[in-house]
């Protein structure tokens, strides 16, 4: 078998919060994951379930109770690994009074670059991002999806080989997320890893190579996106959108099951033909169709059945 190049491996990696008054709080317990190179890899999991401390665990920003993990084939918290990654936190903090070259050649210097040569740099990371045109406002002035843009552009500053994006797409309207989620994607394509922590599921979903799903700090599911999201073999949907009660007692009456998400009303058949006539037969009653096809579970479900939380909480330890 081919050798699989690992970004990041950890091994019962455990870290135990002390409270005081001999209380103890469970961060990360017995955590074994392998995160392999060029992949987008998600972390999951709802308020409390320990991603944050994950994430600083493998940057050595924090120390482990028991257990050890490598980040590009070095201990964490190695300052030669730390050279090659990037990291962006949840709401990160920026000198309000720098433009945004100037932060990034702040950025820059502590990584020992800059010089006039590193200015075409800087522009080609703000054009990245789409913030150039704004190089001249303060960060003062900066909407929070503006901070957050600036906020990836500082993470590839020293062309890292590892990326850890916490929320990347927090206070982003929906162009700006699209616009992020193809900077990410763009990145995978030059053969970089991204470790990425988001409870925004629907934008995970589409991205990831492979999903982790943690629950009070103990790893619950995890396996690439396709598996996770695999329906029931055999099984076809036909998604409809606020169906007439006459259609939907149509529906009722020749599918296996009939299930409401919201106001989409999803239908369930053992039998391909019959749901494609289901559909077609919908549609031609003026239904609003969204889908009909193998049965395939959103990753949402996927996050319920292993948690049992409707959603998990921006929130983290």
């Amino acid at each position: 078998m081919a050798h699989i190049a690992l970004a990041i491996r950890t091994d019962n990696l455990t870290k135990i919060y002390y409270m005081g008054w001999g209380r103890y709080q469970v961060g990360v317990r017995d955590l074994s994951l392998e995160v392999e190179e060029g992949q987008i890899f998600g972390l999951v999991g709802p308020n409390g379930s320990g991603k944050t401390t994950t994430l600083k665990l493998l940057l050595g920003l924090i120390f482990a109770t028991s257990g050890d993990a490598e980040v590009l084939g070095e201990p964490m918290g190695s300052p030669r690994a730390k050279q090659r990654v990037g990291y962006l936190p949840e709401g990160p903090y920026f000198y309000e009074h720098l433009t945004a070259p100037e932060l990034l050649r702040m950025y820059a210097s502590l990584f020992g670059l800059g010089g006039r040569q590193f200015e075409s740099r800087i522009q080609e990371l703000l054009e990245l991002v789409d913030m150039w045109d704004h190089r001249e406002q303060r960060v003062a002035n900066y909407s929070r999806g503006m901070r957050q843009r600036v906020g990836v552009a500082q993470t590839l500053i020293n062309e890292p080989d590892l990326l850890f994006f916490d929320e990347p797409t927090a206070g982003l309207d929906p162009i700006g997320a699209r616009d992020i989620r193809e900077v990410i994607l763009r990145l995978r394509g030059e053969g970089k890893t991204i470790f990425l922590c988001s409870h925004l599921l629907k934008e995970m979903e589409p991205i990831c190579d492979n999903i982790a799903i943690l629950d009070r700090g103990e790893l619950v599911g995890q396996g690439g996106v396709e598996e996770l999201l695999a329906g029931e073999e055999q099984r076809y949907r036909v998604e409809l959108r606020s169906p007439s009660e006459e259609m939907l007692a149509g529906l009722e009456q020749v599918a296996d099951e009939v299930v409401w998400l919201d106001d989409t009303c999803r239908a369930l058949f053992a039998d391909r033909q019959a749901a494609f006539e289901a559909a077609a037969r919908a549609d031609d009653e003026g239904g609003h169709l969204l889908a009909v096809g193998p049965d395939r579970r959103t990753l949402e479900e996927v996050f319920i059945d292993a948690v049992g939380e409707v959603a998990p909480d921006a929130s983290d330890l």
